[in-house]
Formats: structure tokens, sequence, C-alpha cells
């Protein structure tokens, strides 16, 4: 595993549960000293999903501490210059159903196609059965079909 590749996928990851940029790098920074400090991790071929594991659960504690910021607010929501209009009227769409999901589909469904992860390192992260992730992904991607006026026949 690469962890400078994933150093980015972790930060989008960490800023999608905070909702803050400098308390995702933080996070990011924290979750890297924690993830080379330990050794448990070593010769289990899990170092991703330990990796995104201690970011969870740094980003789970800070949702616990009573000074934490509100979680709907997106100051930073900026957009990309990189992006044709068409591009980034659909992103921002795309985004827009995103939030309206619950926190804990859009966390699978951000693991499983933002950041490319597999379902068993995903089942591993959120501690479900993988069957659990996939029913879950397929009911959050209902979802966004519907917002997103899309066809939906799977239920």
């Amino acid at each position: 595993m690469d962890l400078k590749e994933q150093y980015e996928k972790l930060l989008g990851y960490c800023y999608m549960l905070t909702k803050d940029r400098m308390l995702s790098e933080d996070i990011v920074q924290e979750t890297y000293l924690k993830f080379w400090q330990s050794h448990t991790y070593q010769d289990t071929n899990k170092e991703l999903a330990y990796l995104y594991a201690i970011a969870r659960n740094l980003c789970m504690d800070e949702f616990r501490r009573p000074e934490s910021a509100d979680i709907d607010e997106c100051p930073e929501l900026a957009a990309d210059p990189q992006y044709e209009p068409e591009e980034m009227l659909e992103s921002m769409a795309i985004e827009d159903a995103l939030n309206k999901l619950p926190r804990d589909l859009k966390e699978l469904i951000v693991l499983r196609y933002r950041n490319e992860m597999n379902v068993t390192d995903i089942a591993k992260i959120v501690g479900m059965s993988r069957f659990a992730v996939h029913r879950r992904l397929k009911e959050g991607l209902a979802i966004l079909r519907r917002e997103l006026g899309g066809e939906s026949n799977e239920r």
C-alpha cells in the first residue's frame, strides 16, 4: 500500500465526516502518526483498513467533543477551476444528493466510489459484514438515483 497515494483520499474521507478542512488535515496527520507508531497492523495484510479505522475513530472522537463544529456547515466548498461548467454542475448535483443521504450511507458510498476501496476493506473499517455493506451500498445508490432523477427499479 502506497501511503502517499492514500493521503488525498483519506483527507477527502475525513473532510466528508468533519466538514472542516483544517481539522481534517490535523486528523490525517494524527492518523499517520498513530499508524506508524503501532506495530499491530504489520504482517496482517490489513494496512488500508487499519489506516481508515484510525481516521474514522479520530473523526468520531471529534463529534463527541462538546465544542465540535456543526457538521452540516460547509464554508470551504469552492468550485474547482479545472472543471467545465457542465461538469461542475453535475459534480454539485452529486455532492448535493450525497449530502442528503444519512451519514452512514454517504460514508459507504464515498469509501467505495470516491476512494475506490473494496468491500472487504470497507467492511473492516465500519465493522459490518461484506453482505451488509453490499446491501447498504445498493440502498444508498438507489436513493442517489432517485435524488438525481434517474430510474431505480432495484427495490
